[in-house]
């Protein structure tokens, strides 16, 4: 009598199915947007926004390996819910401006100054820069991520910091 062994990742080999990608990715996807929302509701919208996303490109990825399906998701949700956040931010901004204070620093940007000149990056710039410089991928493990040759993978970062100097340089 063979002994059947079922594993519960998928192999590279083997596609993944939506359903359980969903199953699998969808509580650390929430955890994620709460980080950033601390709003239930908004989060739920981003984690749905996110698997939106993720739908459209089901077929490239849906042969990755669960660590870099993970990652990758993550980074979708987190720009989802960083989009979110600015949207909500700049309604509270409008609500009640803030007269008192006009500082302005020229020779240091704060971070959340940064993340939000990365959020007004095209999705293409924005996803490699967190690729490579939040999660740490080397340009071949982004390859596989996004589908793309290294050269293009290349030429994608080196536009994205150009493009990330003229937003910030534009802000001030």
């Amino acid at each position: 009598m063979e002994a059947v062994y079922s594993t519960a990742f998928p192999q590279r080999d083997e596609p993944i199915s939506f359903e359980d990608m969903y199953i699998q990715n969808r509580k650390l996807m929430m955890h994620t947007a709460m980080k950033i929302l601390n709003n239930f509701a908004d989060s739920e919208d981003c984690v749905s926004e996110a698997f939106l996303r993720a739908s459209k490109i089901f077929s490239k990825i849906s042969r990755l390996e669960r660590p870099k399906l993970t990652s990758l998701l993550v980074i979708i949700v987190r720009n989802a819910a960083l989009d979110k956040y600015r949207a909500n931010k700049k309604v509270v901004a409008v609500e009640e401006p803030d007269i008192e204070t006009g500082t302005i620093h020229t020779d240091s940007y704060s971070f959340d100054s940064v993340i939000a000149s990365i959020g007004q990056l095209k999705d293409e710039y924005r996803d490699v820069l967190m690729l490579k410089y939040v999660y740490g991928y080397s340009i071949r493990e982004m390859t596989d991520i996004l589908g793309i040759s290294a050269d293009n993978a290349y030429k994608r970062i080196q536009r994205a910091k150009a493009e990330l100097a003229k937003i910030i340089e534009q802000e001030g």
